[in-house]
């Protein structure tokens, strides 16, 4: 008797063990294609890819509309765009509010749980369809309300931590966006004098712990700071600054043409310059763009509707608010999205 005790005792134990390896095999991440960068290109999984992009600053400032970034991610694949960029502390909140957006980490640098697992969802959804987050960590809007350099330093620390036990890897890493931006930035950290060293300083607290994720620094082009510094993997530009012949150049901030005010609406010489700029890009093939509107960004806005995860309409008017101009413009001009490669236009019309 004894002994039967001791073999069902025995093979307990093994089955709790069993069910405990399960348990852990179920909970381990499954890793996301990986965007690297080589020779100036981009690569997502091993594969170059052109990637066409939206500025998507809000995109997790609510479970809501999260939701309504990720049910739009076909459309954007179905138009060619196969990249957003995110900001874990929101962007220009817009109208009536430009502060309003939310902050993804606390005084002390933690990462918010629910914004962590906003973001995750998100990066993930976008890797079902071969596409590549941007994630912003700081903006101007937000960065006074660090206490002080440890906790940027935790902010950076946590940020780099969760992505990459994550396994969030179809991403790269917009550390500050604006650096030494002239009227809001506070933080002495991101401010010039001496923007290169607190540049790759910053770089090298994430890059401690996510070696294999691509980062860089936006520059704010009304200062005087530069777009290279060492140690960046991206050289990222903003608004009308000059597209560089070197470097895997990101534009992580078009000009926008609309006003938060009016949201969505353009006039035809606004969307001429909208897509003259982006026959630029296209034919520099170093560089990406994303493309920037208060429509996609702000928080409530004129349109009382806003960030519009949705194309919307083309932009003439009240009732016809929209950016469907670009989307159409990538469509025609770069080909439907799948992985890992633009389809022509004509080949997207025929399936």
């Amino acid at each position: 008797m004894t002994i039967e005790l001791r073999h069902d005792a025995l093979l307990l134990l093994f089955f709790a063990l069993a069910l405990t390896g399960m348990s852990r095999a179920a909970d381990e991440p499954a890793a996301t294609r990986e965007f690297e960068v080589r020779n100036d290109r981009a690569f997502l999984g091993g594969q170059q890819v052109d990637l066409w992009g939206l500025r998507c600053g809000n995109a997790l400032h609510s479970e809501a509309i999260t939701e309504r970034h990720i049910r739009n991610l076909d459309n954007m694949a179905a138009h060619g765009i196969n990249l957003i960029g995110v900001y874990i502390q929101g962007s220009n909140g817009g109208w009536p509010d430009a502060d309003a957006a939310l902050n993804g980490f606390t005084r002390d640098g933690k990462l918010k749980p629910v914004v962590a697992q906003r973001l995750e969802t998100l990066v993930r959804e976008a890797d079902r369809r071969g596409m590549v987050v941007m994630v912003g960590l700081f903006t101007q809007r937000k960065d006074q309300e660090f206490y002080d350099n440890a906790a940027i330093q935790q902010a950076i620390e946590e940020a780099a931590r969760f992505l990459s036990q994550r396994k969030l890897k179809n991403v790269f890493v917009d550390v500050i966006h604006e650096f030494s931006h002239p009227e809001r930035m506070d933080q002495e950290i991101f401010r010039e004098p001496d923007g290169e060293t607190k540049k790759s300083k910053l770089t090298a607290w994430f890059k401690a712990i996510a070696p294999d994720i691509e980062v860089g620094v936006c520059p704010d082009m009304t200062s005087d700071t530069g777009d290279t510094y060492p140690g960046m993997d991206v050289r990222i530009i903003q608004k009308e600054m000059p597209i560089p012949a070197t470097g895997f150049v990101v534009n992580v901030e078009a000009l926008r043409h609309d006003i938060y005010q009016n949201d969505g609406v353009f006039s035809r010489g606004d969307i001429d310059e909208i897509l003259a700029g982006c026959q630029r890009y296209l034919a520099a093939p170093n560089a990406v763009l994303l493309f920037h509107a208060c429509y996609i960004q702000g928080i409530t806005n004129y349109s009382g509707s806003a960030p519009h995860a949705e194309m919307g309409g083309y932009g003439t008017g009240a009732n016809d608010r929209g950016v469907r101009f670009y989307y159409e413009w990538v469509r025609d001009h770069v080909g439907r999205w799948q992985y890992p490669k633009h389809l022509p236009a004509a080949a997207s019309q025929g399936t």
